[in-house]
């Protein structure tokens, strides 16, 4: 694969950047937005496995060594607490049985903050900065090759500021997502 390729232009700001890569394009009315509806929303959480496995079987042929481990965006506790799971955390359980690789939750999310589904470019940006911290700031990732699991990504802010904290740590940064809005 190529890099960089349109969706990898959006994270300019993460250097060194190995990968950015999404199952599909995100359009509405879609099957693609149906599934992410059910997962995010309908407390649906075989969906993300589903989503997971088959996003991971097809990433497998060309992409099982790259990475070491798997982590995801983190949503905040109290988030969690009512939708009951992380969707994003469900999709990485599924690409970690396909690619046989370890999925552990790195990253945690310090402030609760409004949903960014309304807001534009820049508010994003700022919504966002300072609002991700590694769980255990012990915890050795120098040289360790990540692969960053996020369920959609927009305009990239949320998933740019999960790898500042994990890039801070000496780990060596890739994106997959399952679907990815066209900018």
């Amino acid at each position: 694969m190529d890099q960089p390729n349109q969706l990898h232009r959006r994270f300019f700001e993460i250097p060194n950047l190995k990968y950015a890569m999404a199952y599909a394009w995100f359009q509405k009315d879609t099957v693609i937005q149906h599934l992410l509806h059910q997962l995010k929303y309908e407390g649906n959480e075989a969906v993300g496995l589903l989503l997971g496995e088959i996003y991971g079987e097809q990433l497998s042929d060309n992409f099982s060594n790259e990475w070491d481990l798997i982590t995801t965006v983190p949503i905040h506790y109290k988030k969690q607490r009512k939708r009951g799971y992380n969707q994003s955390h469900k999709i990485a359980e599924g690409m970690s049985l396909r690619l046989k690789m370890p999925f552990l939750p790195l990253l945690e999310k310090s402030v609760h903050k409004r949903s960014q589904t309304r807001k534009h470019r820049i508010e994003r940006f700022e919504n966002v900065d300072s609002t991700f911290h590694l769980k255990d700031p012990r915890q050795n990732l120098q040289n360790k090759r990540i692969l960053l699991v996020d369920d959609v990504i927009t305009t990239g802010a949320t998933l740019q500021a999960c790898a500042q904290p994990l890039q801070k740590a000496g780990a060596a940064i890739s994106i997959a997502t399952i679907a990815a809005t066209r900018n």
